[in-house]
């Protein structure tokens, strides 16, 4: 029997995508790949794909190898951001067996008959760094497909380009041929994912340009993007998914960080509040229904209580679906973490909770539009009860009554009959038609 190895993915969308191809070249090295939090029964490896955004995914980090390496697990490794960031004896002294940097040389492939633990952290590490061919091993019908790593913009918070060098792109003809491999075997979204997707490059060609080529392939069902950042393409992209029938979605994630000019300047980052509220307004006048996420950090250093407020108005004013809250937390190695006037964390805590609780009612309100509309849903799974699952195009959660396990992945036009649940942002709805991918 294959030896049996644990998967535990921290951090972004980016990580996952990673960790799908990590997964898959594990898999063609001749292991059994679980996902989990924790080492499973019997497991003779596990890798620990890590998150180094803040200080705080670091302690997680180094906290979950611990709990590893006291389960006794033979082989406890890990890669990812914080592999890169955190100095090795650190890791080893936590009780990992194996650390695999992106800043050490790549590891050369193991000669015939090479143990499996020298397979195991070559196929990682070339999965990690994207020099594996094995394709990626996803749990859902979306797929997230890494185009682009690395940034160089050198925001006064972020470790990211530290982790991950400068910025990369993959080639259009390597993206396109994961694509349509993907498809070919039955994944039916796309999600392109990066650092900095926005920075995307291919001689003349820029993301707008990758997205229309993806979308234009008759096996994908739709493609979603990842963050963008403001000022770069997002006009055109809210053209091409105002175009293109459904195939590309109609949701976009701006990061905003703060609405203070202030706090911007303080945090290195490359527009003004003015600058992203055209940025907002250029998408919501081709896409008046758009999906529009965001990310906010309250309590920077030197934020005051009007800073504060300069960011509730923002926020209150565009109607954001999507809103991702983050109360800072200091990352060593990075500017911020020694600027002077630092807001308590308590008052941190605080502004973020009020914020993310503005953001739950604006989220319940962008649903509420969609009442008594068709939408498009793309099934992810169905239950026992044959009640069917997925995300609409602007990236609303959706139910559907009456359905079939072969309605997985094919894409379902229905119309909304009730919004509520829970959080109040769940569409409930009627089968009307079904749309392409049926």
């Amino acid at each position: 029997m294959k030896p049996l190895a644990g998967l535990c993915t921290m951090g972004c969308r980016l990580n996952h995508a990673e960790a799908a191809r990590i997964a898959g070249a594990l898999g063609e090295a001749g292991w059994r790949v679980e996902s989990c939090s924790a080492p499973p029964a019997g497991a003779a490896a596990w890798l620990l794909h890590s998150c180094a955004v803040t200080a705080e995914a670091e302690k997680e980090a180094l906290r979950r190898v611990r709990a590893a390496a006291r389960a006794g697990v033979p082989l406890v490794a890990v890669c990812g951001c914080a592999a890169s960031v955190v100095p090795e004896e650190t890791w080893r002294e936590a009780g990992a067996t194996l650390v695999l940097s992106r800043r050490a040389p790549a590891l050369p492939p193991p000669p015939p008959g090479a143990s499996p633990e020298r397979v195991f952290a070559h196929a990682a590490d070339s999965a990690q760094r994207g020099a594996s061919a094995a394709p990626a091993a996803f749990a859902s019908v979306r797929a997230p497909v890494k185009i682009q790593d690395g940034c160089s913009f050198r925001c006064a918070y972020c470790i990211v380009p530290d982790a991950r060098g400068a910025p990369a792109s993959r080639s259009a003809q390597d993206v396109m041929r994961e694509v349509r491999a993907l498809a070919a075997r039955g994944y039916r979204e796309i999600v392109l994912t990066g650092v900095n997707a926005a920075c995307w490059r291919d001689g003349a060609r820029r993301l707008p340009d990758l997205v229309g080529e993806i979308a234009a392939i008759p096996d994908v069902a739709r493609v979603r993007l990842g963050s963008v950042e403001p000022g770069t393409c997002e006009r055109e992209l809210a053209a091409l998914a105002a175009n293109s029938v459904g195939k590309v979605c109609g949701f976009l994630h701006l990061p905003l960080q703060s609405g203070s000019d202030f706090v911007l300047r303080a945090m290195r980052r490359h527009y003004s509040r003015a600058a992203y509220r055209a940025a907002a307004a250029s998408v919501l006048e081709t896409l008046p229904d758009v999906g529009l996420g965001t990310d906010v950090v309250t309590g920077f250093p030197g934020e005051t209580e009007e800073d504060f407020r300069q960011t509730v108005a923002l926020v209150r004013e565009l109607p954001f679906s999507n809103l991702h809250v983050f109360p800072y937390s200091e990352r060593p190695g990075t500017p911020a973490a020694s600027m002077p006037n630092p807001v308590p964390m308590r008052e941190r805590r605080e502004r973020a909770r009020f914020l993310a609780a503005l953001g739950r009612e604006k989220r319940a309100a962008f649903a509420a539009r969609f009442a008594g509309r068709d939408v498009e849903v793309l099934v992810e799974r169905v239950e026992k009860d044959g009640t069917a699952s997925g995300w609409t195009g602007e990236y609303l959660r959706a139910e559907i009554p009456g359905r079939d396990p072969s309605d997985i992945g094919r894409l379902l036009r229905v119309r909304v009959s009730d919004v509520g649940g829970e959080s109040g942002d769940s569409l409930f709805c009627i089968p009307r038609t079904a749309s392409s991918g049926s």
